[in-house]
Parts: structure tokens; C-alpha cells; sequence
């Protein structure tokens, strides 16, 4: 029985060192707790297709070998791959039409331009496409 009492002796003590989870404090402003954060923003479409082309851009300089992805220390080149990106981002540029402020169209078609030159680049010195 000695046991016994050791085992619950134990058991309290080391509840005792846990510290107690304790619950958020709540905002003043929204009475929800503080550290779950705030719901996300709506997106429509539009922020949407504002996203993918930011993917799509960074995606394109990666495969024309101009840019690391991310994690990675090497460049590697593919003219595939970089047409279809650059193919897509024009797209979806287009689509975005007029909901895209004057600022945010320049910066695309300036993107764009930049990345259909360094294709023709590429592509002209005949750079062998990746494997």
C-alpha cells in the first residue's frame, strides 16, 4: 500500500509543476481572444488571380534559370517551363482587365516585358532547355 501512496503522492506533485493552461484574454474591441487572430480578408476573384500572378511571375524567373527557388542554392534553366509561366501570367494579366488600379498594371506589363526579353534571350543563344 505504501506504493500505492508514492504513485498518488507523485502524480500530485507533478501536476503541481505543470503549468496551468490558461485562456486567451479577450480584446476590448472584438471580445474574441487575443492570438487566434482576426478572420482573414475576403477574396474575391480578383485579389485571387493578383496572387497567382505574383506565383507565376516568381515561377517564370525560376525557370529561366535566373532566379534560385526558394530552399534552393542552385539556378536551373527551363525554357518549357518558363513559356508556359510566362504564357499563363499574360493571361491571367488579361483577365484581371480593368479591376487592376493603374500602378498594378504598370508593374505586370513592366514584369511581363522583362520577362518575355529575357525568354527571347535564352532562347537565341540556344541555351540547351533543362532535362
Amino acid at each position: 500500500m505504501a506504493d500505492d501512496d508514492r504513485i498518488e503522492e507523485e502524480d500530485q506533485a507533478s501536476q503541481a509543476d505543470e503549468p496551468e493552461a490558461q485562456e486567451p484574454e479577450a480584446t476590448e474591441e472584438s471580445g474574441e481572444p487575443s492570438g487566434t487572430g482576426a478572420p482573414p480578408p475576403e477574396m474575391d476573384v480578383f485579389d485571387m488571380l493578383r496572387a497567382a500572378i505574383g506565383l507565376f511571375v516568381q515561377e517564370a524567373w525560376i525557370a529561366l534559370g535566373l532566379q534560385p527557388r526558394p530552399g534552393a542554392g542552385e539556378t536551373k534553366m527551363d525554357l518549357r517551363c518558363a513559356k508556359i509561366a510566362i504564357d499563363t501570367t499574360a493571361m491571367l494579366i488579361e483577365q484581371l482587365g480593368g479591376e487592376a488600379l493603374p500602378d498594378e498594371k504598370r508593374e505586370f506589363d513592366r514584369a511581363l516585358t522583362d520577362l518575355r526579353v529575357n525568354f527571347m534571350k535564352r532562347k537565341s543563344r540556344g541555351e540547351p532547355p533543362a532535362e
